[in-house]
């Protein structure tokens, strides 16, 4: 039961429990799951691969707002930059091994605007590594075969 109590969200207010979404999000040829976990309304998250951002849209009708957002390093990574409603923020981030969870803490109601910019965007060469591998590969047995002593 302690280790349940330890495990939970440390802002599971009473007056405001926290709601958790799933965003299924699109790049390339890949589907990532975007997780949130926030005691305010997250109506939409859209990625914008160009700048390498997620963009979260949100709405509160209360004070003391928190969100958890949990983004896999494959989609967005590297050093992550947080504004809301335009303005830098210093948000808690945790970089595990696959993902970064970011904690947001803040008192403004009304619709509220998050980005998150990464300085990496989905992993680097993922379709073509496959084929220069098999290309190389193919090179050398050839020229081993080719190859007369």
């Amino acid at each position: 039961m302690i280790l349940g109590l330890l495990s939970a969200p440390a802002f599971a207010d009473i007056n405001h429990p926290g709601i958790k979404w799933e965003w299924k999000i699109k790049a390339a040829n890949y589907t990532y799951i975007v997780t949130t976990v926030s005691n305010y309304d997250m109506k939409n998250v859209i990625l914008n691969s160009d700048n390498k951002e997620l963009i979260f849209t949100g709405n509160s009708t209360h004070t003391d707002n928190i969100a958890e957002i949990e983004i896999p390093h494959n989609l967005i990574g590297g050093s992550l930059t947080v504004t809301q409603d335009g303005k830098s923020i210093s948000p808690i981030v945790i970089n595990g091994t696959d993902s970064s969870t970011i904690t947001l803490k803040f008192n403004q109601t009304g619709t509220t605007t998050t980005n998150v910019l990464g300085t990496t965007y989905l992993p680097e060469f993922g379709g073509i590594t496959t084929l220069v591998m098999v290309i190389s590969i193919g090179m050398v047995i050839f020229t081993l075969k080719t190859r007369k002593f």
